[in-house]
């Protein structure tokens, strides 16, 4: 008796098909047929091998998908918004200047102003990077809010106990400003950029690469 029927069953089932053997009888001849168990094991390891594949090296796009990523940003707002609060960031660093290095501070000792101008050059530090990169600016807005809030009400409160002139408390201004411009950057829907957007680079998929490869070695 040859082992055709054995190896056709053999073959079917590797195959997913329907063998006219049963599972049970042809798992008890490769037991006791070598032929068959070598073809069986085969079988297996084309199957794999025809499954499975050693990728296709592909190029690095991540350098121009950040960069991309970057133009966009930056294109889909009003660079006058960012131009506001970049100039608003410069003021309130050249404001904080003389507290961080002087210690001067109004109603402050030298201690206390050095730490303001700390956190007042750290804040503008912030604005700059939203200004440079508006999608940052959820990021900042509970920041820009929560200083710009403690700032109105101790000014409310120094106003109205008449420590101080309503004049004096508007150096405080660019932190109000700086709250304006930080939310509308922050918005959902984004200002329409009057700009084209010619300079973002293209980018091509893949797999598009990979196919049209192929079709031309085809």
């Amino acid at each position: 008796m040859t082992c055709d029927p054995w190896l056709e069953a053999i073959s079917a089932r590797a195959d997913g098909e329907p063998t006219p053997i049963d599972d049970r009888l042809v798992d008890a001849h490769i037991a006791t047929c070598p032929s068959c168990r070598a073809f069986a094991a085969n079988v297996h390891d084309l199957r794999r091998a025809a499954a499975v594949d050693v990728a296709v090296p592909q190029p690095d796009l991540s350098g121009a998908v950040v960069k991309a990523a970057r133009l966009a940003d930056r294109g889909s707002v009003w660079w006058v918004l960012r131009l506001g609060l970049g100039i608003v960031a410069v003021q309130v660093l050249v404001l904080s200047v003389p507290a961080l290095l002087l210690g001067h501070a109004s109603g402050s000792d030298q201690h206390a102003a050095r730490h303001q101008g700390s956190f007042a050059i750290a804040y503008a530090i912030g604005l700059l990077v939203v200004a440079l990169r508006p999608a940052k600016a959820r990021g900042m807005l509970p920041l820009a809010a929560a200083l710009a809030g403690c700032l109105a009400i101790t000014a409310i409160i120094d106003i109205s106990d008449g420590r101080t002139p309503m004049v004096a408390e508007l150096h405080h201004l660019p932190e109000l400003v700086g709250l304006l411009l930080v939310w509308l950057l922050a918005r959902p829907a984004r200002l329409p950029a009057p700009v084209q957007r010619r300079s973002l680079p293209r980018l091509r998929a893949v797999a598009d690469e990979s196919n049209a490869e192929q079709r031309r070695s085809s």
